[in-house]
């Protein structure tokens, strides 16, 4: 079961988890402004929301903006920074379930542009991927719904699809074919982020147009269709529209 944390279910990672980025950064696919909501069930440990602004000055704690922190049944604490200004509606102390409304996306704080900061804390204090806590990420690394998509990919009959098994034939998609784009060089998490490095168009809408094109129906920017996306795209196999 997938696991998420915007109450629109369209969560895109725009800055993965690394040594420097010990948290991951979500936006809506569609631009929006949605309400956050908790990953588990928990007790609010802190509450922060006087901040109406953005602060690129700002220090520690004061960089998450308006922010909360939840000790988790299961022994992590989660932390979603950068709400706006005013919309967190529960308190120190409040016991709340998986799935409330905890906030609304925003940029305060040391923030550039609306998004979510999502901070986990294992049992041992140490901050951990959260992809763990969304069921996108196993122990070997890979996302849960990569892996999928390879699966799945295997079992087109187009020939496109046919392609993913056949390191060849990809090389040969992302080289030859100028009907097919390539982000071969993009290392991180967001379809996004990966089109605008190729200067194509990342609007919802247009992504709308690819995912038809490339076989994903009924495209809403949802994890995992965005997830096959940039699959594609970085094997060189993700067809123009």
């Amino acid at each position: 079961m997938i696991t998420h944390v915007l109450e629109s279910m369209n969560e895109v990672i725009t800055n993965n988890y690394d040594n420097n980025h010990k948290a991951i950064d979500i936006v809506p696919s569609d631009n929006s402004e949605p309400n956050i909501i908790a990953l588990q069930n928990g007790t609010v440990e802190t509450v922060v929301n006087n901040i109406k602004e953005t602060n690129h000055k700002s220090k520690g704690l004061d960089t998450y903006g308006n922010y909360i922190k939840i000790k988790q049944d299961d022994g992590k604490t989660a932390l979603y920074a950068h709400m706006k200004y005013g919309s967190v509606n529960v308190k120190k102390g409040d016991y709340i379930e998986k799935g409330t409304t905890i906030g609304t996306i925003g940029e305060t704080g040391n923030a550039y542009g609306k998004h979510l900061h999502l901070e986990i804390h294992n049992q041992n204090n140490i901050k951990e991927n959260p992809l763990i806590s969304l069921n996108k990420y196993t122990p070997n690394n890979k996302l849960v719904n990569e892996q999928k998509n390879t699966n799945n990919n295997k079992k087109h009959t187009n020939s496109t699809a046919n392609n993913h098994s056949d390191p060849q034939n990809i090389q040969n998609n992302s080289t030859k074919n100028p009907e097919f784009l390539n982000a071969k060089n993009y290392k991180h998490g967001s379809i996004v982020d990966a089109l605008k490095t190729i200067n194509i168009d990342s609007s919802y809408n247009y992504r709308k147009k690819l995912a038809e094109a490339n076989g994903i129906l009924n495209y809403h920017g949802s994890y995992s269709q965005n997830i096959k996306l940039l699959n594609l795209l970085k094997q060189g196999n993700l067809k123009k529209v």
